[in-house]
């Protein structure tokens, strides 16, 4: 046997492949792009969805805590009235005409929003009459019981319900 001169034998360098390029990323970069992207929209959503109702809370609040730093019950009362309308006009239907309800029937849509009459036979028949009597007869624990009232009504409230 005669012993192989490797020097002779033409042969080449072995050659590297190039870097790896960045671009096109493989599918699960794809995958989890658009589950970020989906994730961003679903919270978008939800904060828009509830902007109102965490907008009615705010003031909601600040205007009980006025009352509890002295403020005047009349005035507390009108304010929460006034949350109470707008928050309720904001989630209704177009059918409903909430703008126009008083009285009994006001109290009568705040008690089908939710399953409890807390409005037409409790706390909440302050909403309906209240706003209109003379300062001097509006209670202050009215005011505070009828707050947390609508506190909680607001806080169960989904807007199309």
């Amino acid at each position: 046997m005669n012993p192989i001169d490797f020097s002779q034998i033409p042969l080449r360098d072995i050659h590297l492949p190039g870097p790896v390029s960045w671009w096109p990323p493989a599918v699960g970069w794809w995958i989890l792009a658009l589950l970020v992207i989906a994730g961003c929209v679903v919270a978008w959503v939800h904060y828009r969805r509830h902007a109102r109702e965490r907008a009615a809370l705010r003031t909601l609040r600040s205007a009980l805590k006025a009352l509890d730093d002295g403020g005047e019950p009349a005035r507390c009362l009108q304010q929460v009235s006034l949350v109470m309308r707008r928050f309720a006009m904001s989630i209704a239907d177009a059918a409903t005409p909430v703008a126009g309800l008083t009285g009994e029937r006001w109290l009568a849509f705040l008690d089908s929003r939710w399953d409890r009459d807390a409005f037409s036979s409790g706390a909440g028949r302050a909403l309906a009459v209240a706003p209109y009597l003379p300062a001097e007869r509006v209670m202050y624990a009215d005011v505070q019981e009828l707050g947390s009232l609508c506190v909680q009504w607001i806080s169960t409230q989904r807007p199309g319900d």
